[in-house]
């Protein structure tokens, strides 16, 4: 059976209504019965579909958006997959041929869906087209003053590029560059310049105060804003190490500080005061050895503290320490100037030294895999050419606004609205039908990227991890089969999302998700072994898409 996104030409009344039906049982509650959906499918055959006309392959993407009587039902084989995986609330999928447009699978393929981390594949694929895939981001450090005897008499300057790998092994070159700029001691203070953009102290408000994946958001980043805590056992507060951990360099910082009490509210409080961030923990959480990680809400300062603590080991004496330069930054005409220094003598705003980040393809690539939601936000930030403060929506909807000009679907449209860039956000609805549209869409039209799979589509799905879909003593060609795709997890939320190349060379664009968010609401417990039957359930429709697609390939000749 061949169908594609438009009508289905020649489909009765009838069968018409059996497709709707079948959508809204999916859309309302999972899958039906599987009586039901025996007989639906027997109904269905015996109304008589017949097989559209093929879309050629570069209108697809902007055809009008089907309607969910426009869906083809599912075949019985998928359903019978859903209702043995067990998987309560809601499920949705779609697969489509991205050369025409055919769907080869859909259910539930119209409902908006919080799609958690699947959220970053579009966040990838419109960095990629906005930016292009050999874009770096550039850090400056400068120096705002006189240089006389090797004394500036002034402020270093650390002015903000927007990189989001941005670490304490790229700070130390430049704390090198001070002491060769002749520099040996600061009167000021290193001063972070946001250039004129704000923080905000986190990517979701509504997440634990001290998950190490939702830091502040801002244009000066390090070390994916967080630091390292480690402790031996019986710990006191003094104990405790907190250093500015990256691959090579682990210094310690004063910018985040830590406290212990007897009794808190929770196991970590945090506060702030003037020139540092403080948390406190439970005395009773010290008494074994252990080590986290923490998010830091202040990333600009905490940056600035950790080059002047470089410098020192340079043998540079910042006078000053760091100091914050305010939420709109620094007066941008103090570092006006960017003349390289010369000798002894620093006009004010001189260049001491920059930092490029690797190019923005590796760094997207990196983030698919690792799922790391500042990267997400700052790679949508700087695509949607917008200030990486405020409110992330403001960011997230140049996006919205891409994917559905891209997707050929209609501005606002509820089956994509993502509230932010790394999909932290249970604000966040996409349809399945609506992102497999995109998806086919940039594969038609790619941003270039390094070719790593020559049997995927360009683009993008080169920066996807390759999955797995294998499952034991299931026999299926999986050497001749490749899959690179997104995944998305939270409580009682999963998706997966990206392409699918089959034994025959069909390429394949899909989403499938799963919500239960009234027993997320109702903070449930069960989330990992409902997370696990929901990943066994796309690995099993993925590897039915396959043989469906090839099957249709083999009858279409």
């Amino acid at each position: 059976m061949r169908l594609g996104w438009s009508a289905v030409a020649g489909t009765t009344g009838a069968a018409r209504l059996l497709g709707a039906a079948l959508m809204l049982c999916a859309l309302a509650g999972g899958v039906p019965d599987t009586g039901a959906r025996a007989e639906t499918a027997s109904q269905a055959s015996a109304a008589g579909v017949s097989a559209p006309e093929t879309l050629a392959p570069q209108t697809v993407a902007r055809r009008p958006a089907p309607r969910p009587d426009e869906v083809p039902p599912p075949p019985p084989a998928t359903l019978e997959m859903a209702r043995r995986a067990r998987v309560s609330g809601q499920i949705g999928w779609l697969v489509a041929d991205i050369d025409t447009g055919e769907v080869i699978d859909a259910a539930g393929a119209h409902h908006g869906f919080a799609p958690a981390s699947v959220a970053k594949l579009p966040t990838a694929a419109f960095a990629l087209e906005k930016l292009g895939a050999d874009h770096r981001f550039t850090t400056r450090l400068l120096a705002r003053g006189t240089v006389a005897n090797g004394v500036l008499t002034g402020d270093l300057v650390l002015e903000a590029g927007g990189d989001p790998e941005l670490d304490t092994d790229a700070l130390a070159p430049l704390a090198s560059a001070i002491a060769a700029a002749g520099i040996r001691r600061v009167e000021g203070a290193v001063r972070p310049d946001l250039g004129g953009q704000a923080e905000i102290a986190a990517i979701m408000a509504a997440q634990p105060a001290d998950a190490p994946y939702n830091p502040a958001v801002s244009p000066l980043t390090l070390n994916f804003n967080r630091v390292r805590l480690e402790w031996p056992r019986r710990a006191k507060a003094a104990d405790v190490r907190v250093t500015a951990h990256a691959t090579n360099l682990r210094p310690l910082t004063d910018a985040v500080r830590v406290g212990s009490a007897p009794k808190l509210p929770s196991a970590l409080m945090h506060s702030y005061a003037e020139d540092h961030e403080h948390w406190d923990i439970v005395e009773v959480a010290l008494r074994r050895k252990g080590a986290r990680w923490l998010p830091v809400r202040r990333p600009a300062i905490y940056a600035a503290s950790v080059l002047a603590d470089l410098a020192g080991t340079k043998g540079v004496e910042v006078a000053g320490g760091a100091v914050d330069g305010g939420a709109g930054g620094l007066d941008a005409t103090a570092v006006a100037s960017l003349a390289p220094l010369s000798g002894d003598a620093a006009a004010p705003g001189r260049l001491i030294a920059t930092h490029e980040s690797r190019p923005l393809a590796g760094i997207l690539r990196e983030m698919l895999r690792y799922s790391t939601n500042i990267t997400a936000e700052l790679c949508g930030v700087a695509a949607a050419g917008a200030p990486a403060s405020g409110a992330l929506e403001a960011s997230a909807g140049a996006l919205n606004a891409w994917a559905a000009e891209r997707g050929g679907f209609e501005a606002g449209d509820p089956g994509f609205r993502l509230a932010n860039h790394s999909g932290l956000s249970l604000r966040s609805r996409v349809s399945p039908a609506r992102l497999v549209q995109l998806l086919q869409a940039v594969a038609l039209a790619p941003a270039p990227a390094e070719t790593v799979d020559d049997r995927l589509p360009p683009g993008v799905a080169q920066l996807l991890r390759p999955h797995n879909i294998a499952a034991k003593n299931v026999a299926f060609d999986y050497a001749n089969t490749a899959v690179a795709a997104k995944t998305g997890t939270m409580h009682f939320v999963r998706g997966l999302a990206g392409y699918v190349t089959t034994p025959k060379g069909r390429r394949l664009a899909f989403a499938v998700f799963a919500n239960d968010l009234a027993r997320r609401d109702q903070g449930e417990y069960g989330a990992r072994s409902w997370a696990n039957r929901a990943r066994n359930l796309e690995r099993a429709l993925i590897r039915e898409w396959v043989l469906l697609a090839d099957a249709g390939a083999e009858a279409s000749r």
